[in-house]
């Protein structure tokens, strides 16, 4: 093998490396300072330790000008967007104690609560949220002490914004409502507040769908200049890879804001909202605003909640739409085909969604995802199947090349020039691409992260299990051993079964390439299984499960390669 070529492998592989730090742990596991790691925890303090909603201000971090003090009489200081202080809406001297509305749906349990007429809990009845099987529903309504409830209604009036969090609505909702096939479950929430406004709120809820609706509607009192609804979510981490992060589209631009730029402070956005609000590794809840559906989003933080707020200007009600579950591909274009764009693949995202619903494709013939993934891999194989032959052909003509290289080598020492002339009449008479064998490892960057993003963000693959003690192809590989210490890179106490398979195979298939007599490159080259031995440990099961069946069959073709090659003989 020409030591051109080992460069060139070796800075690949380092590139490889540098992707990986670059787009992937940076991407899930930004580092913070030391600094702010001292501000987070101060604002997390500061955030559980005031009554937001008691008589107490609550200054968002980047909003060094908040005050305690309120724009209207009576009012209340509550959190509010960075640079903008909000006040709760003051409610009237009519108390209504508090009552909760449960909502039994095919895909989901919700209960309202009548304190701020808002979402208290909602429960995803086909997920779980451990892998066990006795494990309880997902609850996608998070709150930190002293947080917010999702599904808030706001509003705007010189230069204040008011917050209903603190109302009391009142409702002649039952307290138990199971919607049935084809019938909606509908219910009204109605507060009035000191000065005069009269909030109702209306939820639709429908018997088979993640998608619901909420009315809101202010009457009375005085002119208000934007109306608006609200979406709060903690930005704590939920598990491997999987950390909350603030989402919208606006004027077909896609919006992303981690928990590092909100505390910050974000500017607000302004034009038609496709959708607004929280989503994570496997779920979203976002509003997709109807009527009116041309607003600005202003976003906050404090502690660990962030909270999203769409306002509309002369807006005397609004019309939106929520869904709240999992990413799942065809359930979010059911709803939206923009609402895809929440599901962020990263920069390789066309070949993500290609393998995605090409995975999805196999599920309807063999419904267990491990298999699925083995499927892809076959169908991947298949279609570089030529390119792969060819360029393996090539590495291994010019193995077989390397006495008449060297010959060339020492024969022309000292005149480089004819020396490269000599070197590519070789070439020439043998059908040698010198760099042939390079093109299959160059595809290698783009379908390793297409794949790590599809396999790691599809909640398809959320505890899908496998077989024995793969339970969860989304997660590491981890054969729990009793006694094992936790070895190095291990995120639990066991073996990484397919990852240590994946590597054997490799090592194989590097052992039957052919190479070069030079024992340095050889040692160089054997590195390269090693490398990615390293790097998979902490990559998902599925991941691993690709590479392990891939190397397999590239061990078979080589094979049959190197049978075919044992009678060819270069040009001298």
């Amino acid at each position: 093998m020409d030591s051109s070529r080992v460069l060139i492998a070796v800075v690949l592989s380092i590139i490889l490396v540098v992707a990986y730090q670059e787009l992937v742990l940076k991407r899930f596991f930004p580092p913070q300072t030391q600094q702010q790691q001292q501000l987070a925890a101060e604002q997390a303090r500061e955030a559980q330790g005031q009554a937001l909603g008691n008589g107490q201000a609550a200054a968002l971090s980047g909003s060094p000008g908040a005050s305690a003090s309120a724009s209207a009489p009576g009012a209340v200081a509550t959190a509010a967007p960075t640079g903008q202080q909000s006040t709760a809406m003051t409610p009237s001297m009519a108390l209504v104690p508090e009552r909760t509305v449960e909502v039994d749906t095919d895909f989901y349990v919700a209960i309202l609560t009548t304190h701020g007429a808002r979402l208290k809990s909602f429960l995803l009845n086909r997920y779980r949220q451990a892998a066990a099987k006795n494990s309880p529903p997902y609850e996608m309504v998070q709150i930190q002490p002293g947080g917010h409830l999702p599904l808030g209604a706001v509003m705007t009036r010189a230069g204040a914004v008011f917050d209903d969090r603190d109302l009391e609505y009142d409702t002649d909702a039952p307290a138990q409502i199971k919607t049935a096939a084809a019938t909606n479950a509908i219910a009204t929430f109605t507060a009035k507040t000191a000065d005069g406004t009269t909030i109702t709120k209306t939820f639709t809820f429908k018997p088979a769908s993640y998608v619901f609706s909420m009315d809101v509607a202010a009457a009375g009192g005085p002119e208000l200049n934007q109306l608006g609804v609200s979406m709060s979510q903690p930005l704590t981490s939920k598990g491997f890879r999987d950390i909350p992060e603030l989402q919208a589209d606006i004027g077909d631009k896609v919006i992303t804001e981690n928990q590092k730029n909100l505390q910050k402070g974000v500017p607000p956005v302004a034009g038609p909202i496709t959708y607004a609000g929280f989503g994570d590794r496997y779920f979203l809840a976002v509003f997709l605003p109807q009527q009116p559906s041309t607003g600005e989003l202003t976003m906050a933080y404090a502690g660990d909640e962030a909270i999203a707020r769409l306002l509309f200007d002369g807006a005397p009600q609004i019309h939106s739409e929520i869904y709240m579950g999992p990413k799942l591909l065809e359930s979010l274009e059911g709803v939206n085909p923009a609402l895809h764009k929440a599901i962020d693949f990263g920069f390789f995202g066309i070949l993500a969604l290609i393998f995605l619903r090409t995975l999805k494709l196999f599920h309807y013939i063999a419904p267990n995802y491990g298999v699925d993934i083995i499927l892809v891999t076959v169908s991947i194989r298949i279609a570089f199947l030529p390119i792969s032959i060819r360029s393996q052909r090539s590495m291994m003509k010019m193995q077989r090349l390397q006495p008449q290289i060297q010959r060339l080598r020492d024969k022309y020492k000292d005149n480089n020039e004819q020396l490269q002339k000599e070197m590519v009449d070789l070439y020439k008479r043998n059908h040698v691409n010198p760099l042939g064998g390079c093109a299959p490892m160059a595809l290698q960057l783009p379908i390793f992260i297409g794949l790590y993003e599809a396999l790691l963000n599809s909640v398809e693959l959320r505890h899908a299990p496998f077989v024995g003690w793969i339970n969860d192809l989304s997660t590491p590989d981890c054969l729990h051993v009793p006694g094992l210490p936790q070895l190095p890179l291990m995120q639990c106490h066991g073996l990484p079964v397919l990852v240590l398979l994946m590597g054997a195979t490799s090592f194989l298939q590097q052992y039957m390439t052919p190479t070069t007599p030079d024992p340095n490159q050889q040692r160089m080259m054997m590195l390269t299984p090693l490398l990615f031995t390293i790097m998979l440990i902490n990559f998902p099961a599925g991941l691993a499960l690709y590479y392990f069946s891939s190397n397999l069959l590239g061990v078979i073709q080589q094979y049959f390669l190197n049978r075919e090659f044992q009678q060819y003989t270069p040009a001298t």
